[in-house]
């Protein structure tokens, strides 16, 4: 803002930098150190689960009948809880597992040896590593070849090639893909790559691939997309397709003798989705639908494949366990389903042709990761690892933990008396009616679970905030309301971009928009009303751009937007060469105080006071601590920075060392030091953290 905006913004508004001064406080430091013990008050622990995370399948050796495999784990990375539904003799197997190692999203491939081949992740880092479970003993075998150290995940396709090798696949250390073959007969594996581009400096994702008598086909994503292909006789790679972000995407299938793929808006053509044939390295768009294949088939049939009977259906609408971790998993084959046609809905499962499977398995408290009041004067909180959202009433200390939902949650707002949640993946927004019973993802008698975006779902996803025409994100860090009656919630694109986006919905029209073009080069990690919710701060962490390839900020930067128009109103960048903004809280009219990282020094810190009616920073405070939290982290530390019911703003020094910030002078006073930290909330009068399994109350802390 240029000095004369400013000048000419002091005489309208009456403010000047000169009304808000911080003080100094020399003896801060000694403060800190006599900070004495606040003793806490362990409430609830709400929320007592595990959560239900892949099922692979596996046909048993009489060639009629499954397995079927449920993995649970309370956390990514284990204890892992194997639980095998035998539908030949209808029993349960039970295998467990310690940390380290990762199931989620594993892919798995049935060899001709009738084992199923699985690819999870392990030590080091995301390091791919194949289990093998055999279905005529029910057992499993961890980490059974020695996978090489340089192939990592998250993403890690597995497949069964035309010759009946095993192919692993994943990202490469060096950032660009690679993949080994696995020959499940002799153990040997095989790395190729690495191969293809390098995605420096941001992550490879190597999503889909195949192979076929001679190359390797993988997807190498996300920014840009490439279709590699490798030769494995000549050990080189090339790539056959670019597509141009954002939006573009490359998909490979493997058949049985060969690969396909569709991309989109590949480079060098008109951006639409086209199919091709995958075949001797190189990428053949079809011209029709029916098309044969280019490739023979072998003469001798190939390979000799594992016979899969038809799959059964399989139930998971009860396979989510309560407190006591009772589940249970219904099976029901194509010939039961046929059979049970006709017969009433009020028919036992075992009518309907289901054979239900029962068992138990841990369960563990779960972290509280979000904590707040709600209007009522209940307190709002949600727990790691998927497993949901949760209710607490102090007046009268009964909790409620209704079900979980498809969501990690990260940002809340309020409004109309309803709840309005978001997060992870792909930026969902949940609305909830706290008064009303919760439905989403409950059992049916049909076996099936009520969808969360079916009309009578309580809560509901009204909308995907994370769409390329909205704010483009995958997590949502900070949400909140305007005087509109919308709700804002802002975030970071993954893997599609580093940038950040806004997004906002009306619950009163149903109707969404959002941006996300100006925060293409930097991301959204912290928001505050101002002004009466007329605007709204958003508090952004510079990044590269690899969309717009705009140049990479110095520093981070508050944004103001106008809630009214839905425009951006100006920018404060309140520490050069600070990466982020950091935390906010807005402590009335248009003045926000902020918290960020020292640039010149990592073992310290600097409030500041900035006013969004002039575009001023009104004081900068040097403070001999560095910021708890890491600016761009999960935000899953104990920690938190918001305005208390006092009009002062809570939050923490290094130590559990919590304070109040007066929002007149800046005075920072500690209250005590917490033996952990967590999310703050506030309740007739008293002092709630979470950021432990349970809901604690401070002990001598009050509020008005």
């Amino acid at each position: 803002m240029t000095r004369h905006l400013v000048c000419a913004l002091t005489l309208l508004t009456g403010v000047t930098m000169a009304d808000w001064q911080a003080v100094e406080q020399p003896d801060l430091t000694a403060q800190v150190k006599a900070a004495k013990p606040i003793e806490t008050e362990d409430l609830c622990q709400p929320i007592m689960s595990t959560r239900r995370d892949a099922v692979l399948y596996c046909p048993n050796p009489d060639g009629k009948t499954w397995d079927v495999i449920l993995h649970y784990a309370p956390q990514y990375g284990g204890p892992n809880s194997f639980r095998i539904c035998d539908t030949g003799t209808g029993e349960v197997t039970e295998f467990e597992t310690g940390r380290y190692y990762n199931v989620h999203i594993p892919k798995s491939a049935v060899a001709p040896d009738g084992k199923l081949y699985i690819s999870i992740l392990g030590k080091p880092h995301i390091k791919v590593e194949i289990c093998v479970y055999d279905p005529a003993t029910n057992t499993m075998q961890l980490n059974a070849f020695d996978m090489p150290d340089d192939m990592r995940g998250e993403t890690h396709p597995f497949v069964l090639g035309w010759d009946g090798m095993l192919y692993a696949m994943g990202g490469h250390t060096d950032r660009s893909v690679t993949a080994c073959q696995v020959n499940w007969k002799t153990g040997d594996v095989t790395l190729y790559g690495p191969m293809g581009p390098s995605h420096k400096p941001r992550g490879s994702w190597a999503y889909y691939g195949g192979v076929d008598d001679r190359y390797i086909y993988i997807a190498s994503g996300k920014v840009p997309w490439y279709l590699v292909a490798y030769d494995r006789e000549t050990r080189t790679s090339e790539t056959l397709l670019e597509t141009t972000p954002p939006g573009g995407v490359i998909n490979v299938r493997q058949q049985r003798y060969g690969c396909t793929a569709a991309a989109s808006k590949v480079v060098g053509t008109d951006g639409a989705r086209t199919e091709y044939w995958l075949y001797e390295g190189k990428a053949i768009p079809k011209k029709s639908p029916k098309e044969a294949p280019p490739w023979p088939e072998p003469e001798d049939g190939g390979v000799a494949q594992v016979r899969m009977p038809p799959r059964p259906d399989v139930s998971l609408a009860r396979a989510e366990p309560g407190p006591d971790g009772k589940a249970q998993c219904w099976i029901r084959t194509q010939a039961a389903k046929e059979a049970a046609k006709g017969l009433p809905e009020d028919a036992t499962p075992e009518q309907q042709g289901w054979q239900v499977f029962r068992y138990s398995v841990p369960v563990f408290p779960q972290g509280l990761y979000r904590l707040r009041e709600m209007p009522d004067g209940r307190l709002f909180g949600t727990g790691g690892a998927y497993l949901g959202h949760f209710l607490f009433d102090p007046k009268t200390g009964k909790y409620q933990h209704p079900g979980s939902l498809h969501l990690s949650h990260y940002a809340t707002a309020f409004q109309g008396g309803k709840i309005y949640m978001s997060g992870y993946p792909t930026s969902p927004l949940y609305e909830w009616e706290p008064n009303l019973p919760w439905t989403a993802n409950a059992p049916q008698s049909n076996g099936r679970a009520l969808a969360d975006t079916a009309p009578d779902s309580n809560p509901r996803c009204v909308v995907r905030l994370g769409g390329k025409e909205l704010a483009g994100t995958h997590k949502m860090y900070a949400g909140t309301t305007g005087a509109n009656g919308k709700v804002y919630f802002g975030g970071r694109w993954y893997r599609d971009g580093a940038g950040g986006g806004l997004a906002w919905h009306d619950p009163a029209t149903g109707k969404a928009g959002g941006t996300w073009e100006p925060f293409s080069n930097y991301q959204i990690t912290h928001m505050t009303p101002i002004q009466d919710g007329r605007r709204i701060a958003i508090s952004t962490r510079s990044v590269a751009d690899p969309l717009l390839n705009k140049p990479t900020p110095e520093q981070g930067r508050l944004f103001l937007f106008d809630t009214e128009t839905n425009e951006m109103t100006g920018h404060v960048d309140p520490v050069l060469k600070a990466k982020g903004a950091g935390p906010v809280a807005g402590v009335g009219r248009s003045r926000i105080i902020g918290w960020t990282v020292d640039p010149s020094n990592d073992k310290s810190s600097i409030l500041y006071g900035c006013d969004a009616a002039t575009g001023s920073v009104a004081w900068q405070k040097p403070l001999p601590f560095p910021l708890p939290v890491k600016i761009g982290s999960n935000q899953k530390e104990c920690f938190d920075f918001r305005l208390g019911p006092d009009g002062k703003v809570w939050t923490y020094l290094p130590g559990n060392v919590l304070v109040t910030i007066d929002p007149v002078d800046g005075r920072i006073t500690p209250l005590g030091r917490v033996r952990s930290g967590g999310r703050i909330a506030f309740s007739g009068g008293h002092v709630y953290v979470g950021g432990t399994a349970s809901v604690r109350r401070l002990k001598g802390i009050t509020v008005p």
